[in-house]
């Protein structure tokens, strides 16, 4: 949730010479960490169960905030104080959720809270506040709240949770939850899940968001939906959408990476883009929402899928992280990205490249570490977790690269008293450890603290000792001689103004004279020492010079995060030793590299992007080939130069640079006159959604992916495109308008969305552009599309009468596909189309389970059909329709072979009393009836069947046929109620009986 300690941290080592300092208790838990990581744990002053946030202030001290109201002030190495009691609406998990430290602190001393409270007309709002902090250096207490933004509450969870400053300053980013009723997601459908949870798809409502505005509220001029006109609007502040319950952390080097906690089985995390929306709640992760995804709100949502995912279950609950920018941790864990799982009880990591592109699954390095609720940054670059159940700080320190103190003191003597009065604020750790303090006195007695004070039996020589010790243990210890009964040599330092600044390379003068109530003057020895603490690093100690006499000048470093510290010292003949120090200060300016899209730039090694820089040092800057989100380096706009890596000096007045990026829609339309022709001039900004990039143009549109790179689409197949949903409908088109094959036809392909799979759109002059997708365009394309039979679509897909089916019909040979998902796709074209229409379509006996297919006997065709029927045509007898027992009984003697082709469609005999087809074979015909009141149809043909006609048929005396035509010594015969009917093959002669 946090990014970086708040300020530059260089000082805070200079506040700690003189901060009194305890160790804090080690952690007593048990956790599972990696090998060599230990937790130091420091008390926040808040209840267990109630801290919810903290956020670093430039001294290393930390604000802690509790869900209840309360504001401490945790000193580095003291007690937390308590100094503000906010109010706050406290139903469910809403109270105090977040606190941010402006990166002005020192001068503008501001902070920031999110909580909910109630109004004087006691209705409950979220908001984000600015305030004073009181006092002068430690905060007393929080005043002159300004509120930035507010909303009402809806809900008692998932509100405003987390606000983070952007390193220059002038930046607020916002994190909203979708404020939505918390429900089981099982037994969730659609008519009971919480429908105010679709706010956060919508960009102008402000809950299930990431905002992104000025430190008035304002939106930035630069968010993806600003309106100059109403710059206070949700749309204006809107940066992305689509979260349910969201932390966010800003990485120094650039980029916003936004967690969200999921509902039913998946958390995520994303990078966050300008516009982007992630679709929740039809979506969490990869699947979708139980209940939402029936909604009629989330039926053409295309899914954005998140950049990784904790798929452990419905417990996980991801509270935000931040990246680890350090150099203490092993190289393994360099540049990953923390975040805690509170309801999982772990620490995890995750990688992305410079591109944009993970490299790292979400995966849990750390176990049974406690609740946390926050993540954030220690001064020295390690990972801090706030853990509510403890109610403590809990910093995964690497035990190997932590780096001893460094001990020195002071003493004064008041020889009449015999007393000596002690000061290690000289101290020091690199690794900006608390620290703890020993002292031997030299007469068989000892001491703790920073400062202490110690009276003296006799005035005889004693050697005082101290031993530092850091919160791993490490140990320093230094001593010095002293006189109780006499007094100390003096020591008087003539230096620059302590708010002095100097540049790089700017020479540095200091002056000082000692002397000795007994050896009177003494030589003055002189040791500068560079106090180098790179932003999220250990600090670095080395010494920059050495000397002796009056004056000592040197030249300040030419780099940048560093001080130099000045010892003067002088000892007399008793090794009696006094000494005064000087910071001296650089002269800084701001340096702002900012990327024209969103990049991970670096500044020197791996430095904030935006940051105070030592005047006439020289820096290192890294554009990446690609930003974040894949748009190519192309130059930068001061000096023109393509090259990614630039070497600046730090002039007086400050440096913002821009490194320009080209996405590949930017590039294409630079590129190629007809684009720009055809899609015209550019409307609002780039947006991301689904599996790439678009951008809106006056005439057309641009979409990017990374599959089939940049692809216009425009005129009347951009129109139907936008009315079916476009890319959240049927994905981003994969081909620009190419020509079809047939009547100067056009067409677009597209990749699908949740619904649809692969898709096209094709338009011609006579029936206008019409969408088909799915498996039908697939039975299409087999068909050879607009070239084949079936021709050019006639109308999009459509949902069939009875709702179970879709369709496509064609403009040749009328023709349709038809689909089921029990049926599949199948064509059906022509005369049997006519006839199927005629029948009512696929009311009467379903849908084809078969094309058009061509007949074994290579003469007719025919369509098999889901309600056992079918339709047989041949260029003689037409199309008619076949089904039931008696198709069950032309399928049984052979189709076509067994009795030719359907003449008749099934008809009603007189008096309903039975059904029949005729069928034609070559000069005969035959029949199948079937009587009311069975389950079995028989076969009449040739001669049989024409005695039976002349008889009468079924209302002859002879009655329906029981039997097919079977074989008989003489020849055929045919059953019937009554009677039968015998064919004498050798003299033709047809005879009827009875039984």
């Amino acid at each position: 949730m946090r990014t970086r300690r708040s300020l530059v941290v260089s000082a805070a080592a200079t506040v700690l010479l003189g901060t009194v300092v305890t160790t804090a208790p080690p952690a007593q838990a048990a956790p599972a960490l990696p090998t060599g990581f230990a937790l130091i744990d420091t008390p926040t002053g808040q209840q267990a169960g109630d801290l919810t946030d903290a956020a670093y202030l430039p001294d290393g001290s930390v604000l802690t905030t509790g869900r209840l109201g309360s504001v401490q002030l945790v000193p580095r190495g003291g007690q937390p104080v308590q100094i503000a009691s906010l109010p706050v609406h406290t139903t469910g998990s809403l109270g105090l959720t977040g606190i941010a430290v402006a990166p002005d602190f020192i001068t503008s001393r501001t902070v920031y809270t999110t909580r909910a409270l109630a109004t004087s007309t006691s209705t409950q709002v979220f908001r984000l506040s600015k305030w004073r902090a009181d006092g002068v250096g430690a905060p007393t207490g929080l005043t002159d709240e300004t509120p930035v933004l507010e909303f009402p509450v809806n809900a008692d969870s998932k509100g405003i949770q987390d606000v983070v400053v952007d390193p220059g300053g002038d930046v607020l980013w916002v994190a909203v939850g979708d404020n939505a009723t918390v429900q089981a997601p099982a037994g969730a459908t659609k008519d009971n899940v919480d429908k105010f949870a679709l706010r956060a798809l919508d960009p102008a409502q402000p809950t299930g968001k990431v905002l992104r505005v000025g430190t008035d509220g304002k939106g930035r001029v630069d968010n993806p939906f600003y309106d100059p006109g109403a710059p206070t609007s949700w749309r204006s502040r809107n940066y992305t959408s689509g979260l349910r319950d969201p932390r966010i952390a800003v990485d120094p080097r650039g980029g916003v990476v936004v967690t969200d906690i999921g509902w039913a089985a998946r958390s995520e995390a994303n990078l966050a883009f300008p516009g982007q929306n992630l679709k929740w709640p039809c979506w969490e992760g990869t699947t979708r929402a139980p209940g939402y995804r029936d909604l009629p709100e989330c039926a053409n949502v295309a899914n954005s899928a998140p950049l990784s995912e904790a798929t452990q279950g419905a417990t996980d609950t991801l509270v935000g992280g931040v990246p680890y920018t350090g150099t203490s941790y092993p190289e393994v864990y360099r540049g990953l990205h923390f975040v805690a799982n509170k309801s999982g009880h772990t620490l995890s990591t995750f990688a992305f490249d410079a591109g944009g592109k993970a490299t790292q699954a979400i995966n849990a390095i750390a176990s049974d570490i406690g609740d946390p609720v926050s993540v954030l940054t220690a001064p020295n670059g390690d990972i801090v977790l706030a853990d509510s159940a403890s109610s403590k700080l809990r910093r995964l320190s690497y035990k190997q690269a932590n780096k001893a103190p460094v001990a020195a003191f002071t003493g004064t003597v008041t020889p009449a008293m015999k007393k000596i009065s002690l000061d290690a604020g000289g101290s020091s750790d690199p690794d900006l450890d608390s620290l703890d303090y020993q002292w031997t006195f030299g007469d068989g007695t000892t001491g703790n603290g920073q400062a202490v004070e110690h009276t003296y039996s006799t005035g005889d020589v004693v050697t005082v000792s101290l031993t530092v010790s850091d919160a791993h243990g490490a140990v320093t210890n230094t001593s010095q001689t002293f006189v109780p009964g006499e007094a100390t040599p003096t020591l008087s330092l003539a230096a620059p103004d302590p708010n002095t600044v100097f540049s790089g390379g700017e020479t540095v003068s200091v002056g000082a004279s000692a002397e000795d109530p007994t050896d009177g003057p003494l030589t003055v020895k002189w040791r500068a020492e560079r106090m180098r603490c790179p932003q999220s690093n250990a600090c670095e100690y080395t010494t920059l010079r050495t000397g002796t006499g009056p004056t000592f000048p040197f030249a300040f470093p030419n780099e940048t995060d560093t001080r130099v510290v000045v010892t003067a010292t002088a000892e007399n003949s008793r090794g009696v030793i006094t000494s005064q120090r000087y910071t001296v200060n650089p002269r800084t300016a701001r340096l702002s590299v900012v990327g024209s899209r969103p990049a991970r730039v670096k500044i020197g090694v791996n430095e904030s992007a935006d940051r105070l820089v030592t005047v006439n040092s020289s820096v290192q800057i890294s554009a990446p080939p690609k930003s974040l989100d894949a748009a190519n380096f192309v130059k930068w706009p001061d000096n023109q130069s393509t090259e990614p890596v630039r070497q600046v000096q730090m002039p007086v007045a400050g440096l913002t640079l821009r490194a320009e990026y080209q996405t590949p829609i930017q590039k294409r339309y630079a590129d190629e006159a007809p684009i720009r022709t055809l899609v015209g001039t550019p409307v609002g900004l780039e947006l991301i959604e689904g599996d790439g990039h678009w951008q809106l143009y006056t005439s057309g549109r641009l979409y990017w992916t990374e599959q089939y790179g940049t692809r216009a689409v425009a005129g009347e197949i951009l129109t139907k495109y936008v009315t079916l949903g476009a890319h959240a409908f049927l994905g981003s088109p994969k081909t620009d308008e190419l020509v079809a094959r047939a009547n100067n036809g056009r067409y677009n392909d597209f990749v699908g969305g949740p619904l649809t799979g692969d898709a096209s759109i094709y338009w011609t002059s006579s029936i206008g552009a019409m969408a088909i997708y799915g498996d039908i365009r697939a039975k299409w394309i087999a068909t050879n599309g607009e070239a084949g039979p079936l021709g050019f679509p006639t109308t999009d897909q459509l949902t069939t009468p009875d709702g179970i089916g879709r369709v496509n019909h064609f403009n040749n040979n009328n023709a349709s596909i038809y689909w089921t998902a029990a049926t599949g796709a199948h064509y059906v074209m022509g005369r049997i189309w006519q006839k199927w229409r005629s029948l009512g379509w696929e009311v009467y006996f379903g849908y084809p389970t078969t094309d058009e297919v061509a007949t074994p006997d290579g003469v007719g065709r025919y369509t098999h059909f889901s309600g056992n029927g079918s339709i047989y045509w041949s260029p003689s007898t037409d199309a008619f329709e076949i089904h039931g027992s008696i198709r069950d009984r032309y399928k049984a003697i052979g189709w076509e072979n067994g009795v030719g082709y359907p003449i008749t469609d099934e008809t009603w005999t007189p008096g309903s009393t039975g059904k029949y087809n005729h069928f034609r074979q070559g000069g005969f015909d035959h029949s199948i009836y079937w009587r009311a009141g069975t389950n079995v149809a028989w076969e009449v043909k040739g001669m049989i069947r024409l005695r039976w006609r002349d008889l009468g048929w079924e209302t002859s005396y002879l009655g329906f046929p029981t039997s097919g035509e079977y074989n008989i010594p003489t020849g055929k015969r045919s059953d019937f109620q009554y009677g039968y009917i015998t064919y004498n093959g050798s003299t033709g002669a047809i005879e009827d009986r009875r039984y």
